[in-house]
């Protein structure tokens, strides 16, 4: 058995020996751990490591196989993400013990802190003593054993798994009901307990979901041509887009769901003009080779940056949202074209691995897919905090499409309406989000950038924050980014536009004196080159597309996304429509666009005077609505915005 001392070696240090140990097939002895975070974290060998007192948060997070003895008690997060394996703790865990573990057993011979087994998949969560508030809270699957006390609101909008309660059962949660436990049932929880040599003689009480919420009551319609009231003509007030919304929410009794983005019109890139007379742009065939346009990210941390052959990425939309065709025609589009693909919430898939040159792992709340050999595989972190067509909340995936492929990579039931957290359950404020960066950092050997995408809401307080998180880079979504299911009047009416998003991270990051200290990848409507060089000028560092890169790969804004009846293949689960989908035409029609964007730029970059894409400023750009002009205090010229028109009438 190898001996680490912590009181003499870095976390870090003591990881990478715990890593190596594991190689070896050699069990490991912590010393001295004195409650420090991440211990172990990353270990994918089945190894005994046994810590000799208490261990902060994260103690076997992101880990597959390895078995943890802690002599005495363990912070937050506890065996966080776990697959295979076990923890043992000899006294008490704190809040969020099991969080999203996906067949771990996990086993505190105390008391558990609040919210114990959120997201959590698969396997066995056991509290020898009382648990605290919301214990199962959101659990997709696995078991809950508790000895003592459940604690207020156990199963709190659970939607699978069981939760077995030997004390008192204070209170149950949304959507939580008690039921009788099998023989089966009891025969099951009695092995596991005699397993880890704990006592118990009551009896157990069984809670389990009551099935009530899995599925919203009626089902979104499609959109259709219906045949409303004209009496307006065409008003701006009572249009046909209203009369819609009205006539559907009477016929549904909730909110709208629907996909795509906000459909008002609202301040945008198309509001700034360039300063010189681009007519004349592009003329140089050999422009491509005269202007710089390659970009790194992601090294500002020490790690191997994302290498992108111009400052332009695949925005994040996640296997769910889109079929897997679409999903492998972004990621061979990406390939080909030199840039970074994005998973976005749904997990890694093997094929979209092996298309992509360079891919982004994205984490949501509820840790969908999430596990810690596809970070070790990937090319880059990102944590999803929110997106900016529904900032604040988490994702919607409708039950059609919630298929048992689907399912199974997720690690949730099939066919239900998911409605993942709307915030991480480790992460109640900045000091909770830089342990959570410094998790996924020492589980990957520091070796790979961590972004974090944030949509456009507070944007001076969370660039702000991003920074002293020590991020790689960000991220940030403005509210005309789309998504493929959202309440109406979030997509609508909350969140802030593109524009005003990256002037606000500008000004944030001025304030702290933290000017360029920060990139930014700016989202949110960015539909080609022009756009992206007025992104660039005004201070992002890159930009992504999403809306415009699935328009490029066949979509048609037939606007079925959110129900997943997508006619040409996109947006849907459905085997019929996807078959329709040719991924290797698609993945070229997605080239071609991005090599679109790719001269564009050059081209603007070139007429501007410059040699490198990186040189365009804010100098070279001029408002040509009030509007504009206020957001982001350039100059309002107007008469630009006049010439644009009688170029484009002429």
């Amino acid at each position: 058995m190898a001996t680490i001392d912590l009181s003499k070696q870095s976390i870090t240090e003591a990881n990478e020996l715990i890593r190596a140990c594991g190689e070896r097939g050699e069990d490991v002895e912590v010393l001295n751990p004195d409650a420090r975070h991440h211990i172990g974290v990353g270990l994918t060998k089945p190894i005994t490591v046994r810590v000799r007192g208490s261990a902060g948060y994260f103690c076997g997070g992101l880990t597959d196989g390895p078995n943890f003895i802690i002599d005495s008690n363990a912070g937050w997060g506890l065996a966080d993400n776990m697959y295979k394996g076990s923890v043992v703790v000899g006294g008490n865990a704190g809040a969020i013990a099991g969080v999203a573990i996906r067949g771990a057993e996990v086993v505190v011979k105390g008391n558990l802190g609040s919210r114990a087994g959120q997201v959590m998949k698969a396997g066995t969560l056991c509290c020898a003593g009382n648990a605290n508030f919301m214990a199962g809270y959101m659990m997709y699957g696995g078991r809950v054993i508790i000895l003592g006390n459940s604690g207020e609101k156990v199963g709190e909008d659970m939607t699978g798994g069981d939760i077995f309660v030997g004390g008192e059962i204070q209170s149950l949660g949304s959507d939580a009901q008690v039921v009788e436990p099998t023989a089966d049932d009891l025969k099951g929880v009695r092995e596991f307990l005699d397993k880890y040599g704990l006592k118990f003689s009551g009896t157990f009480k069984k809670i389990v979901n009551a099935g009530t919420k899995l599925r919203y009551k009626n089902a979104e319609p499609p959109r259709r041509n219906i045949p409303f009231f004209t009496f307006s003509g065409t008003s701006g007030y009572w249009n046909e887009k209203v009369q819609e919304d009205v006539y559907i929410k009477s016929q549904i009794g909730r909110y709208r769901i629907r996909g795509y983005g906000a459909a008002r019109p609202l301040p945008h890139l198309s509001d700034l003009a360039f300063r010189t007379d681009l007519s004349q742009a592009g003329k140089d065939p050999d422009l491509l080779k005269k202007i710089r346009m390659r970009t790194k990210l992601g090294d500002k941390h020490g790690a191997r940056p994302l290498d992108l052959s111009m400052p332009v990425m695949i925005a994040p939309m996640s296997f769910g949202a889109l079929s897997r065709s679409a999903k492998l025609a972004l990621a061979h589009a990406s390939r080909m074209s030199g840039i970074a693909e994005n998973t976005g919430e749904g997990g890694m898939m093997d094929a979209q691995r092996e298309a992509a040159d360079q891919l982004i792992f994205q984490c949501l709340a509820g840790r969908l897919g999430w596990n810690v050999h596809d970070m070790q595989r990937a090319n880059g972190l990102e944590i999803y905090i929110s997106q900016g067509a529904k900032p604040g909340l988490g994702g919607q995936l409708m039950a059609k499409k919630v298929t048992k492929e689907l399912a199974a990579i997720r690690g949730i039931p099939a066919g239900i309406d998911l409605r993942s957290p709307s915030r991480h359950p480790d992460v109640l404020g900045a000091d909770d989000l830089v342990i959570k960066v410094e998790e996924f950092r020492e589980a990957t050997g520091h070796r790979i950038p961590v972004s974090i995408k944030l949509g456009a809401g507070r944007v001076r307080d969370d660039i702000k924050i991003a920074m002293k998180d020590q991020f790689d880079y960000v991220e940030l979504d403005g509210m005309q980014g789309s998504t493929g299911a959202a309440g109406a009047e979030v997509l609508e009416h909350v969140g802030i536009p593109t524009l005003a998003a990256i002037q606000e991270a500008l000004d944030a990051l001025a304030e702290i004196g933290a000017t360029g200290q920060l990139p930014i990848v700016l989202m949110g409507g960015i539909k080609d080159g022009v756009d992206a060089a007025k992104a660039l000028a005004l201070g992002a560092d890159a930009v992504a597309v999403g809306t415009s890169a699935i328009i490029a790969g066949g979509c048609i804004a037939c606007m079925q996304c959110h129900i997943g009846n997508c006619v040409v293949g996109i947006a849907t689960q459905d085997p019929e429509h996807e078959k329709r989908y040719n991924t290797p035409q698609e993945a070229v029609h997605i080239h071609h666009f991005l090599e679109a964007m790719r001269w564009q730029l050059a081209a603007i970059t070139q007429a501007l005077g410059y040699d490198d894409v990186h040189k365009l400023n804010r100098k070279d750009l001029v408002a040509t609505t009030l509007e504009a002009a206020a957001i982001t205090g350039l100059p309002y010229e107007p008469q630009y915005r006049d010439a644009a028109l009688q170029l484009k009438a002429s």
